[in-house]
Order: structure tokens, then C-alpha cells, then sequence
């Protein structure tokens, strides 16, 4: 029987062990400095450096309450 999730995860882990070249030192130093840069910027950051930014281009617009007016004294 064959997992496709364990299948994905060692083709992940296949693709990221080349993309560093089998050298886990180069990857610790790459997430411990990618880790800090999100810890910095208070947002995920995208782990692939070759694609931009996959969230939609529009901002988000925010509806602010109308305040409830306060009885005057």
C-alpha cells in the first residue's frame, strides 16, 4: 500500500535536501535567519524566494462601527 502524504514528504524533503545541496548546515543557517526575518516582519513569509507573493493583490478594507452616542449628562 502506498501513503501519498508519505510520498509527498519525502519528495519535499528530496527537493529541499538539493536545493541546499545535502548540506543541513546551510539549511539550519537558511531557517534560523528565514525565522527571524518572519518573527521581524509579524507575518509569514513565502519559503520558496523564486515565487512572489501568493496573497490577492487587493487590500483588505476594514469597516470601522459606528460609535454608540452617549446620554449627555
Amino acid at each position: 500500500m502506498k501513503d501519498t502524504i508519505v510520498q509527498e514528504v519525502r519528495d519535499a524533503r528530496a527537493a529541499l535536501a538539493s536545493d541546499f545541496n545535502g548540506d543541513l548546515g546551510k539549511f539550519f543557517t537558511w531557517a534560523k535567519a528565514h525565522a527571524a526575518a518572519e518573527r521581524r516582519a509579524k507575518h509569514p513569509l513565502p519559503t520558496d524566494p523564486a515565487r512572489k507573493n501568493q496573497q490577492p493583490t487587493t487590500p483588505v478594507k476594514h469597516i470601522r462601527r459606528k460609535a454608540a452616542k452617549l446620554p449627555a449628562k
